[in-house]
């Protein structure tokens, strides 16, 4: 959630949300697609806040190898800054995103932007009331679902790391995962009927891993990317722009749809 104070200090203020508290607990999270906002709104001359202000470092989350964009629950609320800047400024983000990928649009970008008395969507639609009240509610219920998963025990001692469904708190199956010179590798074994059976018909057959990111560096200014406005994917000067995550933390393994990287393609036996 985002909150915008006193107009005339151009400070918004983000709640960090961390999803894997019971397993990876005392981390301040964002998401990498809030973090592209933030860029956004510092780069526009705002000071953004994350909350809680605290000692711990802030992190965010990455979703290798999946095509959805602002797919978890965003919420920008402002006060005086006229909407169609926020707006302007997300939507053309998005489109630089989508582009860049060379993917479809994506239906369903979770994002809400809420002036305390109405709310729109990232297109500046006025929406239903009670939108920030269910993005709390999705929070919740998505904390409370990998606390479930995380009290599961592997049936097998030799992968010890679930398998999710399209990032979602519910287990398919089990894996190991292992660094070596192609990168990330993995191996497991799928027990959920449906999931084997979208797999054989080619329904399912992509791989990505959620991680979250604890030292990173821009490859245009050499500092920590959460603090620099540059965003990965775009040029500046001639130069691309991309980030290197040197120390992270592997979160999940997830079974998705679409996968960006055309690599991540499951090979089951």
């Amino acid at each position: 959630m985002l909150r915008s104070e006193n107009s005339t200090d151009k400070i918004i203020r983000i709640d960090s949300f961390n999803p894997y508290e019971t397993r990876f607990p005392n981390r301040r999270l964002i998401t990498r697609d809030t973090l592209i906002i933030m860029k956004l709104l510092r780069s526009e001359g705002y000071r953004v806040i994350v909350e809680p202000e605290n000692e711990q470092p802030l992190q965010y989350l990455y979703k290798k190898g999946t095509a959805q964009w602002f797919a978890d629950p965003v919420n920008i609320l402002f006060f005086s800054i006229p909407l169609t800047i926020l707006t302007n400024l997300i939507v053309n983000q998005i489109q630089k995103l989508i582009d860049g990928k060379g993917n479809k649009p994506t239906p369903n970008i979770n994002i809400t932007i809420d002036n305390s008395i109405h709310t729109y969507n990232y297109l500046g639609e006025a929406q239903p009331e009670g939108n920030t009240k269910r993005i709390s509610l999705e929070r919740k219920a998505l904390k409370e679902g990998f606390d479930r998963c995380f009290e599961a025990r592997p049936p097998k001692t030799a992968f010890p790391t679930p398998i999710y469904l399209e990032h979602k708190p519910k287990i398919v199956g089990w894996c190991r995962l292992w660094e070596s010179d192609k990168g990330l590798e993995s191996e497991g074994f799928i027990l959920d009927k449906v999931v084997k059976r979208r797999i054989s018909q080619k329904r399912l057959n992509g791989a990505s891993v959620t991680g979250i990111a604890s030292v990173t560096e821009c490859s245009i200014c050499n500092f920590n990317y959460l603090e620099c406005n540059h965003i990965a994917g775009e040029d500046y000067d001639g130069k691309h722009c991309f980030n290197t995550i040197k120390e992270t933390t592997f979160v999940e393994t997830s079974i998705v749809k679409e996968p960006i990287n055309k690599e991540c393609i499951l090979g089951w036996a």
